[in-house]
């Protein structure tokens, strides 16, 4: 065969609509018209009669169609990608979308990796990045093992920027996730807002890529991991000193000024002796330690103090993976996620 059945298509689409079509066997042009093909084609109207022309070539005696060689196209490319878009950007499960199109899952599945193959990656919009990123992982499954997803996206734009999907969230994964970012990101980083991440991931990284950025990390996390481990009980024997540290907590980072909370902070540290229990200590230490990254808001106005965008897009998506067991293959992922981030995009490109 002179020309491979892949690039068929768009080789014979040089053609004027009068102009002999060239032979895809031999490459011949003394081709004819060769009567018809008469077919039922799956598109979204239902199921239509389709006449499609037949050629002859007058050289090796061989006929072929528009639609290439020994191959007849029984789903329109529009049905195949609006069913592909149902099943990746709704709440409906894979099993759902195939008897609403009445095809198979497992056909889903083939049509998701070539309309993905087809679809192209956005490139970023310099106009709409404020240069102010948030950052955050996802887990999900794949063959029953534990993969990662970080995602970005702009903290003021709402523009998703980057994802990566990964073995799983650690510093190592967590740097070239980082560094892909800093290579993609067409404008001046201003600061980075995420939380600690699993494993306190991105604590370090971040700065290590970005030296000069500022690194703040989410209050809502830290708060939400202080209020899940301090017993709230009264019948706790250290129920008064457990409200004193959450309130003394919420004062050193939610201070109007970075001097109130040094003030607060100076408090909580001169009565660390009345903190006896070891999770008392635990968090006392944890503050000390961490004081910077959850402050940096106070010399840098433009910085948030929560990661509610990014956290929407994970609810968005967690949303349709829960429909999911999981994926079976890493390209089924692949195809998937790439899909679900155009969509995404084009869904607040405005």
């Amino acid at each position: 065969m002179l020309i491979d059945k892949s690039s068929y298509d768009s080789f014979i689409s040089c053609h004027e609509h009068n102009e002999k079509k060239r032979c895809p066997f031999c490459g011949n042009l003394k081709t004819k018209k060769h009567g018809f093909i008469y077919s039922r084609i799956l598109t979204n109207r239902g199921r239509v009669k389709r006449k499609t022309q037949r050629y002859l070539c007058k050289k090796c005696g061989r006929t072929f169609t528009y639609f290439g060689t020994k191959t007849r196209k029984r789903t329109s490319d529009s049905l195949k990608k609006r069913a592909v878009l149902d099943f990746v950007l709704s709440k409906n499960s894979l099993r759902e979308v195939g008897k609403r199109y009445e095809v198979s899952p497992t056909t889903i599945l083939n049509w998701l990796s070539k309309i993905s193959s087809r679809m192209k990656v956005y490139d970023i919009c310099e106009s709409r990045c404020s240069g102010v990123i948030q950052l955050d992982g996802k887990e999900i499954k794949l063959g029953g093992k534990k993969k990662s997803i970080f995602l970005s996206i702009d903290a003021n734009t709402k523009q998703p920027l980057t994802y990566q999907i990964c073995n799983g969230e650690n510093k190592k994964t967590a740097e070239d996730f980082l560094l892909s970012l800093k290579q993609t990101y067409p404008y001046r980083i201003r600061g980075i807002i995420s939380d600690f991440g699993r494993g306190k991931c991105f604590l370090g990284v971040v700065n290590k890529v970005f030296p000069q950025v500022p690194h703040q990390v989410c209050l809502v996390h830290f708060e939400r991991y202080v209020w899940m481990f301090l017993p709230r009980t009264k019948r706790s024997e250290f129920y008064l000193r457990n409200s004193l540290l959450k309130s003394l907590i919420n004062k050193v980072i939610k201070a109007p000024s970075r001097k109130d909370s040094l003030d607060w902070l100076n408090k909580l540290n001169h009565f660390k002796p009345f903190f006896r229990a070891s999770y008392h200590n635990r968090f006392i230490r944890s503050i000390n330690k961490n004081y910077e990254y959850l402050t940096k808001y106070f010399d840098y106005d433009y910085l948030v103090t929560n990661t509610n965008r990014i956290e929407n897009m994970i609810r968005q998506l967690n949303r349709k993976l829960k429909n999911l067991d999981g994926f079976k293959s890493e390209k089924n992922l692949a195809h998937f996620m790439k899909i679900w981030f155009i969509g995404y995009y084009e869904k607040y490109k405005n």
